[in-house]
């Protein structure tokens, strides 16, 4: 059944708002200031129009609303609302509000009425003629409506960050989660597991979230003055939790650096960064616009030593190698080298079916020989890893989750995910010693945690009888070294899976990697297929040529 927030409760909007506010202040009253307090108290004593009204307006892209814009059926009794909210300081007039925020809301026929001499421009340009002609007493002299401005968005912000966790997200988590369609694991969320634990870390976090913003607007408006600028604005003192968060802005804005050719200023700020794609950009840029092959070497050195991930390595192995070649010509490099990827490859001629992806083209001719196969690319394995470590991801580690609505722990994708869970997963791999035990378990979580959001388990992808095929065929022993790659690095291993898992009617398995013609194999799933051959894991690539 289709369902949409037609189908939602009336007022839906105005019981999350609350439920953010009362879940906030349970666990983080003890780092509120008295006005964010007061802010949460207060909303809690209006009445219910007011209430719905002022998260009406403090959810919609403002920061001004004319009275003759706002209308809702929930809300018969809006001018009452309005006056409780003027009353209660939790709306105003904008009065304060600069001129050309206040002249936007003016449609364009109402803007030539107020200077009908501008006649003939567009609205933009209309805006920014009459901005210094126009008094605000003029103004408000002007319109026959009423200015709505929603206050307290800044202690929002506040409560939104606690709640989140971070500043991008918003009340569209708790509209899924009211429609169905991600029902969320019931993990622990208490004072003790809390992420932010100190105000300083608030505030160093709103502080990022406003230096984010602002670069991403230099960023759009391809401001190479402000990017050049913004180094000089980077948090000193910064707490470790929120690094990472911090890396983010910096690789964006250095990157933007990089294209428009700012690159001295690029490299000093991928230099003062500490993950992501730093280290690469940094050995790009000083062996391609600085001169610096030796420090480039240097940098890929580094990483050699040091690999942030497989992808990272395998970039220093290569670009290094490139660079010796340059200034050591004849010499032997005394860098590793990757080993040659080397698969068995089938190829096959088919017929092509109107619309027909080629995976299906190559299932049905492998069933017609009598096998059975399945596409399941990425789902099959990130399921059964999902699975069979659900508790473990899902433990209250402290500071890994937020709020109701995660499909993860915040850290899943970082290196401290298995350094906070060494011991359980330890633990875990020796309770999954034989397949007979990992299909108890698989089986058994399966059943009891069936459509709630897993960042490995896609439902709709699995089925028991693929599960009891797997259970058969595949010794633990591959199951083990494909758990083992993806705690390595979840975010980068759980994709390059191959497209087939096919069950020969004679025993075993094989995984099979489909490509069609003029498509190649991807890093990743290169790197899958070195690491079957490795843990002897049987695979194979399929080329298909049409006939």
């Amino acid at each position: 059944m289709n369902v949409s927030v037609a189908d939602l409760p009336v007022g839906y909007y105005r019981d999350n708002f609350l439920f953010l506010l009362e879940f906030v202040v349970a666990r983080y009253a003890d780092l509120l200031s008295q006005a964010e307090a007061d802010y949460a108290m207060g909303f809690g004593r209006l009445s219910l129009s007011a209430q719905r009204l002022y998260v009406r307006l403090a959810l919609r892209k403002g920061p001004l609303f004319r009275s003759d814009k706002v209308a809702y059926a929930e809300i018969p009794q809006r001018d009452d609302a309005v006056e409780e909210l003027t009353r209660c300081g939790f709306i105003d007039g904008g009065a304060d509000e600069d001129l050309e925020c206040l002249l936007s809301l003016l449609l364009k026929p109402e803007l030539v009425r107020l200077r009908p001499a501008c006649h003939g421009l567009g609205r933009e340009a209309l805006l920014a003629k009459l901005t210094p002609m126009v008094s605000r007493d003029e103004f408000y002299a002007f319109i026959n409506f009423e200015v709505y401005r929603p206050r307290h968005l800044d202690t929002l912000r506040v409560f939104r960050l606690l709640f989140f966790g971070n500043l991008h997200q918003d009340f569209t988590e708790f509209v899924l989660n009211d429609l169905g369609i991600l029902p969320y694991e019931n993990y622990t969320i208490d004072r003790l597991s809390r992420f932010f634990d100190r105000r300083e870390k608030i505030e160093q976090a709103l502080a990022l979230g406003i230096l984010g913003e602002q670069a991403d607007a230099w960023i759009i408006a391809k401001d190479v003055q402000g990017l050049r600028g913004y180094q000089a604005l980077l948090p000193i003192n910064l707490d470790p939790g929120l690094q990472r968060r911090l890396d983010k802005i910096n690789n964006r804005v250095a990157r933007e650096l990089e294209r428009l050719h700012a690159h001295d200023a690029a490299l000093s700020l991928y230099q003062c960064t500490a993950s992501g794609a730093a280290r690469e950009r940094s050995a790009r840029i000083l062996a391609t616009q600085q001169g610096g092959i030796d420090a480039a070497i240097s940098i890929c050195k580094q990483i050699l030593d040091t690999p942030e991930h497989e992808a990272e390595y395998e970039f220093a192995v290569g670009f290094a190698a490139r660079l010796q070649k340059k200034i050591h010509k004849g010499k032997r490099s005394v860098l590793p080298a990757l080993p040659s990827p080397e698969y068995p490859v089938q190829r096959l001629s088919l017929d092509r079916l109107p619309d027909q992806r080629v995976e299906l083209a190559v299932v049905e001719h492998i069933e017609h020989t009598g096998d059975r196969a399945y596409y399941v690319e990425n789902s099959l394995f990130n399921a059964i890893f999902g699975l069979a470590f659900w508790d473990i991801i899902f433990a209250p580690v402290q500071g890994v989750f937020f709020h109701p609505f995660q499909r993860g722990p915040a850290d899943l994708y970082t290196p401290a995910f298995c350094t906070a869970r060494a011991d359980a997963l330890k633990l875990r791999r020796q309770e999954l010693g034989t397949v007979a035990d990992l299909r108890t378990r698989v089986l058994a979580v399966a059943k009891q945690k069936v459509g709630l959001a897993n960042p490995f388990v896609s439902w709709g992808y699995i089925s028991a009888e693929l599960f009891e095929y797997c259970f058969e065929r595949i010794p633990i022993g591959h199951f083990q070294a494909i758990f083992d790659r993806l705690l390595v690095d979840p975010y980068a291993n759980r994709s390059g899976f191959p497209d087939l898992i096919i069950f020969p009617a004679s025993g075993s398995y094989l995984l099979a990697e489909v490509k069609g013609p003029n498509d190649k194999l991807q890093a990743n799933q290169i790197r899958w297929l070195r690491y079957f051959a490795a843990a002897q894991i049987p695979h194979r690539l399929v080329n298909v040529e049409w006939h």
